[in-house]
């Protein structure tokens, strides 16, 4: 009879005092009922109520905020590849020759830009 009573208590949303614990919430790691319930129909902490009593969810919940128009990142430039992934720029290094070594044992038929 008390697991009955502590279940509706649980899904009521409040919590049970366990005298063997010595005063703890014996429901502590469960979810309460609210949360079981789709986002639409839980009311968030900063909403109010309109009206009817229906709760108007903040605007930032609903939408995402677009500033700019992404797929545009790469423009080509011959010259830039050139100076960053060139020959002159590979040799010219020692993590460069590796680069080339390592393309070189591996049977690249082409080493560089």
């Amino acid at each position: 009879m008390n697991f009955i009573r502590s279940a509706c208590l649980r899904l009521a949303g409040e919590t049970v005092l366990s005298g063997i614990r010595g005063g703890t919430s014996a429901c502590s790691g469960l979810r309460s009922f609210s949360s079981w319930l789709p986002f639409t129909e839980r009311r968030p902490a900063g909403c109010r109520t309109v009206g009817d009593g229906v709760s108007q969810i903040p605007s930032w919940h609903c939408q995402q905020v677009r500033t700019k128009k992404r797929g545009m990142e790469y423009q080509p430039n011959n010259i830039k590849r050139k100076r960053t992934h060139g020959w002159i720029k590979r040799i010219s290094t020692q993590g460069g020759i590796e680069v080339i070594l390592r393309r070189m044992l591996k049977g690249r038929r082409s080493l560089s830009h």
